[in-house]
């Protein structure tokens, strides 16, 4: 073959095969075909790395309220009816408990700025009962917690008492709680303006029953005696914002106006502080509820017992039991007590302790005067101050005008002894869990 025919064959051999390459452009089996096909554009790109971008805001921003979400969940729906205490196999829980602290610590907080406001030295208060206990309170959550959880304990205690001798309370008595813890006696206000000759004998309003710390009642001798002012006596402070005081330039109507407007005033304060409407109800119930129970277990018209009582407390039951031998071998009392007792007060007097209605005295002091014959020697009797040695002189029961103010007095104390007996004798059917510290509110 020419070197010519040589050099013309071979572009047309090659043409051959470009065209059918590209004939067979498309094909599946062809390689260039297909990195031709998975080519993206950067725009593409672009698009898709952006998607990923938003995908992954989404995500974390889901994951963050995730986080955020259950601690509120938590805190909103779980805590609040978590088990605080139990008492006759019914729980107490952290929304009640929280709220009656809430009710508690405001009261307390109202009640020390009023004072403060009134010209009240707070130093010179906080050296004594009860405002030291209450100023203590004010500032150590953990305190005022912890007395908070023991009254719901003993209030639910009293309620459970209160049912089982069919004591209830209806509207009109809870209105009557309101009222007394206000100062309103609408006894008294109906009188106003009515001529002296014409008008009955107004009714004695009781004090309230609810305080928010428990006070020594005064000894019923000059010196102080152990085994006379070991009761205590529950006494309500007038704890509103504006204490209603009825003055003869009111009017009726206007001393019933003052009335309302303060316990709308105390209502509209607790709310701010986050008390609960039903919480401020259930608190005057709770009020109705020991007025009632505390004129069942001392009548109006009842009769007090009132001792003539003298002692010998010692430290041990040894030493009461040879006190006692010394005096039946005709050892005088006078003598022996100024040798040998401990109680300062009546031990200087030869044990007298006087006359005195015998709720004065600690529940095992009350229970020997009650059962003990006159002049008989008594003992030993144990209390919280030791072992007794006591001689009843003379016993009578008293009623009439003069022991009203006694009465009102016996209410509270008999109500603060069946609260201490509730609390011994229904020891297994209450429970409190320690956990309650963990759920007092700190702001």
């Amino acid at each position: 073959m020419s070197k010519k025919a040589q050099t013309t064959g071979a572009p047309k051999r090659r043409r051959r095969r470009t065209q059918a390459a590209a004939a067979g452009q498309g094909g599946e089996g062809n390689p260039q075909s297909q990195a031709d096909s998975s080519y993206v554009s950067r725009a593409e790109k672009e698009e898709q790395l952006q998607k990923w971008v938003i995908r992954g805001v989404i995500a974390l921003v889901a994951v963050l309220a995730l986080l955020i979400a259950i601690p509120f969940a938590i805190e909103q729906f779980i805590v609040p009816n978590q088990t605080v205490a139990t008492v006759n196999g019914v729980n107490i829980t952290v929304r009640e408990f929280r709220q009656e602290y809430q009710l508690e610590r405001n009261r307390l907080l109202l009640q020390l700025n009023q004072m403060q406001s009134s010209g009240f030295d707070m130093q010179q208060l906080a050296q004594q009962e009860p405002y030291k206990t209450w100023l203590s309170e004010a500032n150590v959550p953990d305190q005022l917690g912890l007395r908070v959880i023991n009254d719901m304990v003993d209030d639910r205690l009293l309620a459970a008492e209160a049912a089982s001798r069919n004591i209830r309370v209806d509207e009109a008595a809870v209105r009557q709680a309101v009222e007394e813890f206000f100062g309103f006696d609408p006894t008294e206000v109906a009188l106003i303006g009515v001529e002296p000759t014409a008008t009955p004998e107004p009714t004695v309003t009781p004090t309230p029953f609810v305080s928010p710390t428990p006070t020594n009642t005064p000894a019923p001798t000059e010196t102080p005696d152990p085994a006379a002012i070991a009761t205590e006596v529950t006494a309500e402070p007038e704890v509103t914002p504006q204490p209603t005081v009825v003055e003869p330039t009111l009017s009726a109507d206007e001393a019933r106006e003052n009335f309302k407007q303060n316990e709308e005033d105390y209502r509209a304060y607790l709310d701010r502080a986050g008390v609960a409407a039903e919480t401020v109800d259930r608190f005057f119930e709770r009020n109705a509820l020991e007025a009632s129970l505390a004129d069942a277990l001392v009548p109006d018209d009842g009769a007090l017992l009132y001792a003539d009582v003298r002692h010998i407390l010692v430290e041990d039951e040894q030493t009461a039991a040879q006190a006692l031998q010394a005096l039946n071998d005709g050892e005088t009392f006078a003598a022996l007590a100024r040798a040998i007792s401990t109680d300062p007060g009546s031990g200087a007097r030869g044990g007298e302790l006087g006359e005195s209605y015998v709720g004065n005295y600690v529940r095992e002091f009350r229970a020997a005067i009650e059962s003990a014959e006159i002049g008989a020697l008594v003992g030993p009797v144990k209390s919280e101050f030791g072992y007794h040695i006591l001689q009843v002189r003379s016993k009578e029961e008293r009623s009439g005008a003069e022991t009203k103010s006694q009465i009102e007095r016996a209410k509270r104390q008999e109500l603060e002894q069946l609260r201490e007996s509730l609390r011994e004798t229904n020891s297994s059917q209450f429970e409190i869990f320690d956990a309650w510290l963990d759920y007092i509110p700190r702001s």
